[in-house]
């Protein structure tokens, strides 16, 4: 009998819990309702405010426009030929952004290699290293077929930029001298002839000007004006030089 008694214990057992668990109450439900406010802006990824100074290649090239101030009368003044003086800018450039990530306003500057090339109408520029004056001298021949007058620079412009959909840059530049040079060229009967003569020619070893920009990021329109003479003493020559052209970034 025992025996029997303990192989219905556990039915007895489970016919004791199971009333009880058909008549355990549910767990109570809380009735506030539950709102998900789901806005897929906030999902955005946020734009990267990027480097505050960003460094880039600089490119410009465009003609050289060159005035004579004044004209005492003793000395021969040329004529200039600015569609075929191609004076030309190569070097790099900062942009340090002004203000918070999303500001238009930057502070461009750098260092260029600025080459100028004045071109004129058969005369070439001579030089006294005694008396160090300049001397064009008229070369009228047909045989001269170029002459010009080339001066590189190092170059460090300044400018305060705004840039949004349209880029615009103002500021200066100053422009050390590093090298000059006289050429001419001409055609002699067994072939072409050309004559170099590197000196200093009493040009300025500083110079300096304005300079603005107008376009978009990657290319640009340029000028840039010479506010001091193209050589130390304004007699004979007293030139005022501009340049105009495109830049590439």
């Amino acid at each position: 009998m025992k025996r029997y008694l303990f192989f219905a214990l556990p039915f007895l057992i489970l016919a004791l819990l199971a009333p009880v668990s058909s008549n355990a109450q549910e767990p109570e439900t809380d009735d506030t309702d539950v709102n998900f406010d789901f806005d897929p802006t906030k999902f955005k990824m946020a734009k990267k405010s990027g480097k505050r100074t960003n460094l880039e290649g600089y490119f410009g090239i465009g003609p050289t426009f060159v005035t004579s101030n004044f004209e005492d009368g003793n000395s021969f003044v040329p004529e200039f030929k600015p569609w075929k003086s191609w004076s030309t800018d190569f070097g790099m450039m900062f942009r340090t952004r002004l203000g918070s990530a999303g500001s238009s306003f930057n502070i461009n500057y750098g260092l260029l290699w600025r080459y100028l090339n004045v071109e004129t109408d058969k005369a070439y520029l001579d030089w006294d290293p005694d008396t160090e004056i300049p001397m064009y001298e008229n070369s009228d021949m047909d045989d001269v077929t170029n002459t010009e007058l080339n001066v590189h620079t190092l170059s460090i412009p300044l400018m305060l930029e705004y840039q949004n959909k349209v880029a615009i840059a103002a500021g200066g530049f100053v422009a050390f001298r590093v090298a000059s040079s006289s050429e001419l060229d001409g055609e002699l009967p067994n072939g072409d002839a050309e004559s170099t003569l590197r000196a200093d020619f009493g040009l300025n070893d500083v110079l300096y000007g304005v300079t603005g920009q107008i376009g978009y990021k990657k290319a640009r329109i340029y000028v840039n004006y010479y506010l001091n003479n193209l050589f130390k003493e304004d007699m004979p020559y007293d030139f005022t030089v501009m340049n105009v052209g495109i830049a590439f970034f």
